[in-house]
């Protein structure tokens, strides 16, 4: 067949590298002149390191991160509210581990970014019975069997097939950034607050991911300075917060969102990673969920009896169910979070993590059990 795949992400690469020795025609496109490096941290469940032990980058990127063994879940004060061990079946079936998103990308794109088709995106496509006319920005035109939109939840190729193309705004703000913190000993723990939360997240022995976000119907907090932001936001935490805040250097700010589509393809175009399915990082599933589509898809292109048409239905059938469950499952996690709003909402909020335990770890418990 002959395949295009729509964006150089973790997604799009990792599909690249899996069918690059295939017999399958494969062009990549990215509509960035270059190499999107810029990043703060990120978060590789076990679900995701299996996916990436599948396509033989296992050992490389444990050479960039960080392993924990355990996540805390702690008041604003940092007063421990519930905590998990992840070396415990059948989470310790992989290992947990979390690095910078540049060093991620390095190791992806090594070998193969001369393969990207930089500066270069989708202008028009002619859907026929079989094939997809695509015509690009540079005035060519090329004739595909399969359009592979893995262009991230604000996918451009989404908009322009798909019958459900919007987002679901969650009416959350956040921001994310790394500091440096010599011999820290810290493992990840997240400190709720009342409409908002703070979390830390080691990516080596000196260095932290942080995350914060807040409820914010309006978008006002959005529009302010991240620093000023953050600083109102988190002014009631625990010292350890404010220092980090103030040591912030590149802060990265966004407002949640969720992929409402359940259609997954349309025509032979095929929606995966984050087109697919993005949601709110409360499972730290976007990785984990876009690997598992690569290998899932890689398997059924492998078929050489399978055609198009039998691709993208297989894909459908294979997939919805799970990534259905991660999406509902992380804006779920968001509501919870937000009970504490009011008073008796922390109270219940607090509890429920109190006797069922850090909310990202009985997910990962699901999804390890495959009981999704």
């Amino acid at each position: 067949m002959k395949i295009l795949i729509v964006g150089s992400g973790i997604a799009g690469l990792s599909l690249f590298h899996k069918l690059n020795h295939s017999q399958h025609e494969i062009d990549l496109i990215e509509k960035a002149p270059s190499a999107r490096l810029q990043g703060a941290g990120i978060c590789l469940p076990a679900n995701a390191m299996a996916g990436f032990e599948c396509l033989g980058f296992k050992d490389e990127i444990l050479k960039h991160a960080h392993q924990v063994t355990e996540v805390r879940f702690e008041k604003a004060s940092r007063k421990l509210l519930s905590k998990a061990s992840l070396l415990e079946a059948p989470l310790n079936q992989q290992p947990f581990v979390a690095l910078e998103r540049d060093n991620l990308m390095q190791v992806l794109l090594k070998d193969i970014e001369t393969n990207v088709q930089y500066n270069k995106f989708i202008i028009a496509m002619q859907h026929n019975d079989n094939t997809c006319v695509v015509s690009f920005n540079d005035n060519s035109q090329k004739e595909y069997d399969l359009v592979i939109a893995a262009d991230g939840i604000n996918s451009d190729t989404r908009n322009k097939v798909f019958d459900t193309p919007e987002l679901l705004d969650l009416n959350v703000s956040n921001w994310r950034f790394c500091i440096d913190f010599p011999n820290h000993k810290m493992q990840p723990s997240y400190l709720l607050g009342e409409n908002d939360l703070f979390m830390f997240y080691p990516i080596s022995k000196d260095k932290l991911y942080c995350y914060g976000q807040i409820s914010d119907p309006n978008g006002d907090i959005f529009k302010l300075d991240a620093k000023q932001a953050m600083k109102q936001v988190f002014s009631g935490y625990e010292q350890s917060v404010k220092n980090a805040i103030y040591n912030a250097d590149t802060v990265i700010k966004g407002q949640l969102k969720s992929v409402k589509s359940r259609e997954v393809f349309k025509h032979n175009v095929l929606l995966i990673g984050d087109a697919l399915h993005g949601c709110p990082p409360s499972l730290q599933q976007g990785v984990g969920m876009a690997l598992e589509d690569v290998l899932a898809l890689s398997k059924l292109l492998a078929d050489d009896n399978n055609t198009s048409e039998q691709v993208l239905s297989l894909f459908k059938e294979k997939r919805l169910a799970r990534i259905s469950w991660v999406i509902d499952e992380s804006n779920k996690v968001i509501k919870l979070a937000e009970l504490g709003k009011s008073f008796f909402g922390r109270i219940l909020r607090n509890t429920i993590v109190r006797f069922t335990g850090p909310q990202n770890v009985k997910g990962w418990r699901k999804l390890m059990s495959d009981e999704t």
